[in-house]
């Protein structure tokens, strides 16, 4: 690598850091459309690659929240085995197939939450919990796991509304778990695509050392903010993930076009 390609690793991974120690997302989402722009490596290489830096912002970021008695550790070990288990169908699943579809119906999906979030931040009584938090956790591990090895992402964006709008978790308790589930289904995942040959490593420790640095200087300043502010930054923070979802699903839509209609034309040549 030259440089300049290290110099802008550590920005990106300082970035990731920074966003996954905030908001308890790990980082990938920053992450991956920073890697197939300014690193210039493919879409299924991001998501791989992304997955094996992430662990390491949940790692150092985790540390903060525990610190302040923000994890929910019984909790995170139930949805992190789960996710851990599901992470390697979701890493399959993104080396088969497009995804524009669900790229969008999950981006419809993050709408819909940043407006329960928007509208009213304030965690409810905690509605399900006993056995049924056992069965509800167990259900959002496997589906952190899929979301986590598909979309090359810790899966916390999917999480920590589940912990605050289902299970009564203030926001900053909810990320704090999110991370600590984190631990357990980024490892997996970036497992999987290691396999298939999809985690660039020579830019990892790079990206690794900017995630550790961003991560807890984030994760320490976040413990501070008022409970509904943060909330609702995080609603902000899904739309605009959710649009950006989207308009990347349109981008796929219109390189498949574009490359079916160059083989119909090499085809009458």
């Amino acid at each position: 690598m030259t440089g300049r390609e290290r110099a802008v690793a550590i920005a990106a991974g300082v970035a990731a850091g920074f966003f996954g120690g905030l908001f308890g997302v790990g980082g990938g989402i920053v992450l991956v459309p920073l890697l197939t722009g300014r690193l210039h490596v493919t879409q299924h290489q991001a998501h791989g690659t992304s997955l094996a830096v992430i662990g390491v912002t949940a790692l150092v970021s985790v540390i903060v929240y525990a610190l302040h008695g923000n994890v929910a550790w019984l909790t995170a070990l139930i949805v992190g085995v789960a996710s851990a288990f599901s992470a390697r169908w979701g890493a399959r699943l993104a080396s088969t197939i497009s995804g524009v579809a669900l790229g969008r119906a999950f981006a419809v999906f993050l709408g819909v939450v940043a407006l329960r979030l928007l509208l009213a931040p304030a965690p409810p009584r905690t509605l399900i919990a006993g056995p049924w938090g056992i069965a509800l956790s167990l259900v959002l591990g496997l589906a952190v796991g899929v979301l986590s090895g598909f979309m090359g992402v810790g899966g916390g964006i999917l999480a920590v509304p589940a912990f605050t709008l289902l299970m009564g978790m203030t926001q900053q308790m909810a990320q704090g778990t999110s991370l600590a589930v984190i631990l357990c289904a980024a490892p997996a995942g970036a497992r999987e695509h290691s396999r298939r040959g999809n985690v660039v490593m020579r830019v990892v420790p790079w990206l690794a050392l900017g995630a550790a640095l961003g991560g807890p200087l984030s994760s320490w300043w976040v413990q501070r903010l008022p409970r509904d502010l943060l909330s609702r930054a995080f609603g902000v923070f899904l739309i605009v993930n959710g649009v950006w979802t989207w308009i990347r699903a349109g981008r796929r839509t219109r390189l498949a076009s574009a490359r079916s209609g160059e083989r119909r034309q090499n085809a009458r040549t």
